[in-house]
């Protein structure tokens, strides 16, 4: 069990933010998979953020307004025949002791103690990005109580998200949230090597996607964090390759862009290796490329440095590097100039991570590219993708290579959360040989 003291903190600084606002807040709905069954079920992350609650069926109202009793969760209450089947729920009381509630009420009173918390708050703060069902709710609800005060004043100007304070504060992690991560990481390294290990031409993709994700659930994650890519060959030019069925060949690089969630957080983790164990010529050197630009932009952040800078120091070390190995033709500044380099990189060099694989989080402010701080959690995942139908030298057709690491900004500098996950050409080679032999 989480310290409720740590959604707490997370609350205050939220009431701060909104003045004489209130948060009407509705948990993740279940999705149904097939006729009566569901998907496994997965609480929205900025409702978790605040409350700590996953279990389905749930909303909360956070009230500045209401002093005696600021924070409210609203569940299914207890029902011991629906539990048989569905497992057993905690009491009003035990929710209020467990997840630090102000009072726990049940879901069904959730409508009308919203209704009355508009009434008295300047705007009205939801989460707006899974159930549509609430969106319009909400939105009827704030006409109905601006309706109500029309003539006398008073009452909400609008609904804004939760995600205009919250995904601010979410950038920034705390060192409870830095340990999650880090478990999430060794947990999918420990995956990655094993897939190193394992794997043999002849194996389906799917295989090497069963060892890693039974290790994830294994090792106590709930399993992967998004939908793992294992992308043999030419498979592997495809960004999001989910398909994962294709017999791994001699010859063949395989990119792996698989990671664990452990108690809500993500890793990301990128790995490229040689089938057999050995890289081609071919094959090393358009991995040289990335890796050295990965390593230099791993390097380089730091506090006070920005995304965006980021990005181009690993742009012009890719676009370099293409022109040298001859993958490319011309000066890199023109190459960047009309953006030809598109046609084997054409994806950002990161993105933010956390409760959400691609966390949540402005990239830009003020029309400017973000600074980075100690606290923020992003990838940093360089890669080049040569498609067999491209017009490349043929020896670099089919090849698919993008190594990705997650990096925590630090006072000082930068932590590598990913650094003990292999990925020195002569590490892996090492590593699989070792397994082979």
């Amino acid at each position: 069990m989480n310290n409720p003291n740590i959604y707490k903190d997370r609350r205050e600084k939220l009431m701060q933010s909104m003045g004489k606002g209130v948060a009407i807040l509705k948990g993740a709905p279940q999705q149904t998979r097939t006729n009566d069954t569901e998907y496994p079920y997965r609480q929205d992350s900025d409702f978790f953020y605040l409350t700590g609650y996953v279990e389905p069926g749930a909303a909360c109202i956070i009230d500045p307004n209401n002093q005696d009793q600021p924070f409210t969760l609203f569940v299914l209450p207890q029902d011991p025949k629906k539990e048989v089947w569905t497992g057993w729920r905690l009491s009003f009381e035990e929710t209020v002791q467990q997840y630090g509630a102000d009072q726990a009420l049940d879901i069904t009173e959730f409508n009308n103690s919203a209704l009355k918390a508009m009434t008295q708050a300047s705007n009205v703060y939801t989460n707006l990005n899974h159930d549509r069902e609430h969106q319009h709710k909400m939105l009827d609800q704030l006409r109905q109580v601006r309706g109500a005060v029309q003539r006398s004043g008073g009452g909400p100007e609008g609904l804004q998200s939760i995600g205009s304070i919250v995904h601010n504060m979410r950038l920034i992690k705390d060192e409870h949230e830095i340990a999650i991560i880090q478990k999430a990481v060794d947990i999918s390294h420990e995956a990655h090597v094993k897939a190193m290990q394992v794997c043999i031409p002849g194996l389906h993709e799917y295989q090497l996607q069963a060892v890693m994700e039974s290790h994830f659930v294994f090792e106590g994650a709930s399993g992967p964090a998004y939908t793992s890519i294992v992308a043999s060959g030419d498979n592997a030019t495809v960004l999001h390759y989910i398909k994962n069925d294709a017999v791994i060949k001699d010859g063949d690089l395989i990119l792996i862009d698989a990671a664990a969630e452990y108690e809500m957080y993500a890793a990301d983790i990128t790995r490229t290796f040689p089938a057999n164990g050995k890289f081609s010529e071919p094959q090393k050197a358009l991995y040289s490329v990335i890796l050295k630009a990965q390593k230099a932009v791993i390097a380089a952040a730091k506090p006070g440095v920005t995304f965006q800078e980021l990005h181009d120091l690993d742009l012009r070390l890719l676009v370099e590097g293409m022109v040298e190995i001859g993958l490319l033709e011309g000066t890199p500044d023109e190459i960047i100039e009309t953006a030809s380099y598109q046609d084997y990189f054409m994806h950002k060099t990161g993105h933010w991570m956390g409760l959400d694989v691609h966390d949540m989080g402005m990239y830009m402010l003020d029309g400017k590219s973000r600074v980075l701080e100690p606290g923020m959690v992003f990838t940093v995942e360089p890669g080049i993708y040569v498609n067999s139908n491209s017009d490349a030298p043929e020896r670099y057709r089919g090849i698919g290579i993008r190594i990705e690491d997650d990096i925590l900004i630090t006072e000082n500098g930068n932590k590598n959360f990913t650094e003990a996950v292999p990925k020195e050409i002569s590490e892996i080679e090492a590593l699989m040989g070792k397994a082979k032999s």
